[in-house]
């Protein structure tokens, strides 16, 4: 299975068409948050089932702020991020994860990627495709694979 993780898009819809442009065949969606109304658009421009939570920013939406999604047998814990004190590290999102037995952690809110294993723990956060943060300043997202209960690999991707 071939998962998009993408995240803090901020309503710039045209980065979204980029990405699924980029990666033609992909399986699912995982959207952490701060869409700010774009969920929908998304829902309709994907062409698999998109997960989002919301972010800090979403604030007319029914999307949860956290929920946990099982996918091709990998239980896979979403937040945004804000509420775990992100500004110190990814610790908190860490504990969190581990508390609901996931073995993959997807949050966003710093605009920074992230894509490493913590305990055990697979660490995700896709940045900003709107307004990154990294050193390079380029929208990134993530491309995960599962298979069997496995991650079989991951990887951060930049827009040109």
């Amino acid at each position: 299975m071939r998962v998009l993780i993408l995240g803090d898009t901020h309503a710039q819809d045209d980065i979204f068409l980029r990405i699924l442009a980029a990666e033609k065949e992909y399986d699912a969606v995982l959207h952490t948050g701060d869409f700010e109304g774009s969920e929908f658009v998304y829902r309709e421009l994907s062409d698999a089932p998109l997960y989002a939570i919301a972010g800090n920013n979403d604030f007319f939406t029914d999307a949860p702020y956290e929920r946990v999604v099982e996918l091709e047998g990998c239980r896979i814990f979403m937040t945004h991020g804000h509420r775990y004190g992100l500004e110190k590290g990814y610790m908190g999102v860490f504990r969190e994860a581990h508390r609901r037995n996931a073995s993959i952690a997807v949050f966003g809110h710093s605009h920074l990627p992230v894509a490493e294993y913590c305990r055990g723990v697979l660490m995700l956060n896709p940045g900003s495709t709107s307004w990154p943060r990294q050193e390079n300043r380029t929208p990134s997202y993530i491309v995960l694979n599962l298979e069997g209960g496995r991650v079989l690999s991951f990887g951060i991707r930049y827009l040109d």
